[in-house]
């Protein structure tokens, strides 16, 4: 009887325990939901921790605490969350995780485990008292954790001891573990917006018109530069129909585009017509790429456009200059031609003795007059080459026996070259050399070359042509000389129109700087290539490439 009547006495004391620690289970979970709801639903993270730090303090009955998370821009651990404390200098205060002094905010970022203080009066962690001016005798700090990452650490305390169980300090690191992942989602959305409003900041200041459309043209974006360049404000543009861009001769231009685009994937640089809100048509350089969706279809079309105008006037008026340049130069040549003719045939007449003998002093003056008639007559006819090969003049290509040629031209300057007491010779390892070229232009490339090189070379000096077979499809030709040689910084200039190397100490040479100009644009017409190799006081060698034989003009001229 009596150990029935002590049984039912513990049943009665066990069944109030049971309902506090089921309330207590019950406080917890529903502290535990709470926290978890704010952190999965809200992305504003002063919310965030305030709404932790608020439930962790009601579960405890605490009234004091904090959350301090890294700010590395800052210098180490600063406050976002604080309750009941006093100090505007510890609110304040940044904590360096550098220091090599002990501090809990070491201690915690190096273990990853909580922190707990039953009385912060004799741990010399707290050395500096805050904490117990502040009134708090326990306390417990627990990392805030995202992904075995520390962002930070919340502590809450008691001004009271107090013995924290094994199950506060889990709850408490299951409150830190939901805040981190908050936090971190919190800092990826806030980088996303930035991301997209700094994007949405360069697409809206760009210079260039930028727009978007669905797949039936309807414009969806419209920046400022496509305000200012086809008028239309952005609140007219969305919604419109691109077609309102489009000219009258030209209504099926965007659907050209759309196919272009889903053949091609992207566009660029097409020049069209547009028209403006005002009715005036302007010249546009666009650039157009598919928008597609997460299954990969096409969703709607990008559209970059620059109004070019302007460009595109000043590009029609320099080509009619140009050619008001070129009919100028060529008409002057063959106007002075005339003159020049008789001027010579008159020189040639009295030195030949045609009006009798003359003096001494009369044939030095007819010498002159003749030497310096040739001269202009040279720069006549560069001047000439130079117009026609401006306007483009036609190439007669056939298969070209270049041994043939390179020895006729050459027999032609041997006498030029005797006078300089200078060796002129050809070089070609097989008599057969042929290449695709015209006869005509390839004698004035080889001419202007060996001029060149005999004008240059000192007396006693050498200068030889060499042809060589390079491959199947090209033919190299060579003139090397033993002058002066070109300095570095000006080989890059030698091909340039009226550039003369300079000589110092020396009388500047005579010509019009012309000729390597125009063989340079007569090789590139055959679609070769031409370069210089040259060392100062040890000679030249200018070589250039023709194609061996029947082909397109394009060629690879990366091995060269």
């Amino acid at each position: 009887m009596k150990q029935r009547k002590a049984h039912k006495k513990k049943s009665l004391l066990r069944t109030p325990r049971k309902k506090e620690q089921s309330h207590r289970w019950t406080r917890e979970l529903s502290a535990l939901l709470a926290v978890a709801k704010t952190a999965t639903q809200s992305l504003d993270s002063d919310k965030v921790l305030n709404d932790t730090l608020d439930e962790s303090l009601e579960l405890l009955g605490f009234k004091v605490g904090y959350i301090r998370i890294l700010k590395p821009e800052e210098g180490g651990l600063v406050v976002r969350a604080a309750r009941g404390l006093s100090s505007p200098e510890f609110l304040t205060n940044v904590v360096s995780l550098d220091s090599s002094r002990p501090s809990v905010g070491n201690v915690v970022f190096a273990t990853r485990e909580p922190y707990i203080s039953r009385n912060i009066q004799k741990d010399r962690t707290f050395r500096h008292g805050f904490m117990a001016r502040e009134g708090l005798v326990s306390a417990a700090f627990v990392p805030v954790v995202s992904k075995n990452h520390v962002l930070g650490l919340m502590m809450v305390g008691s001004s009271k001891f107090h013995k924290f169980s094994k199950r506060e300090v889990n709850l408490l690191q299951a409150f830190g573990s939901q805040l981190g992942a908050a936090l971190e989602n919190a800092q990826l959305y806030d980088e996303v917006r930035k991301g997209k409003t700094y994007i949405e900041n360069l697409v809206e200041n760009a210079g260039d018109a930028i727009l978007s459309t669905d797949v039936k043209d309807r414009i969806l974006t419209w920046n400022r530069a496509a305000e200012i360049i086809f008028g239309h404000r952005k609140e007219e543009a969305i919604g419109q129909n691109l077609a309102i861009l489009l000219p009258p001769e030209q209504p099926n231009d965007l659907e050209e585009i759309r196919n272009k685009v889903r053949h091609a994937g992207v566009i660029r640089n097409l020049e069209v017509r547009r028209k403006r809100k005002d009715g005036v048509i302007i010249e546009v350089a666009l650039a157009v790429s598919p928008i597609k969706d997460g299954t990969g279809s096409v969703a709607g079309f990008l559209h970059l456009a620059k109004d070019i105008t302007e460009k595109i006037h000043y590009e029609r008026r320099l080509r009619d200059l140009d050619k008001l340049k070129s009919d100028f130069v060529s008409n002057v040549s063959h106007e002075l031609r005339t003159p020049l003719t008789a001027i010579k045939a008159s020189a040639d007449n009295m030195l030949d003795g045609l009006v009798g003998d003359l003096s001494e002093k009369q044939t030095r003056y007819l010498a002159r007059i003749k030497s310096n008639a040739d001269r202009l007559a040279r720069l006549i006819n560069d001047l000439l080459d130079l117009s026609r090969i401006e306007a483009g003049i036609k190439l007669k290509p056939r298969n070209l026996d270049l041994v043939t040629i390179a020895k006729e031209v050459t027999e032609s300057l041997r006498p030029v070259a005797a006078d300089k007491l200078i060796t002129l010779t050809m070089e070609s390892p097989d008599d057969n050399v042929t290449a695709w070229a015209d006869p005509d232009r390839v004698s004035e490339i080889l001419m202007n070359l060996l001029g060149n090189a005999i004008k240059f070379t000192p007396t006693n000096g050498e200068v030889t042509l060499c042809l060589q077979g390079s491959g199947n499809e090209w033919v190299t030709i060579s003139v090397a000389d033993t002058g002066p040689g070109i300095p570095s910084d000006e080989a890059n200039r030698i091909f340039d129109k009226f550039y003369q190397v300079t000589q110092p100490e020396k009388q500047k040479t005579m010509g019009t700087g012309l000729g390597l100009s125009i063989t340079k644009a007569l090789v590139e017409m055959h679609g070769g290539k031409i370069w210089l190799e040259s060392e100062v006081g040890r000679g030249s060698i200018f070589s250039f490439i023709l194609p061996a034989a029947e082909q397109p003009l394009q060629f690879n001229l990366s091995s060269h």
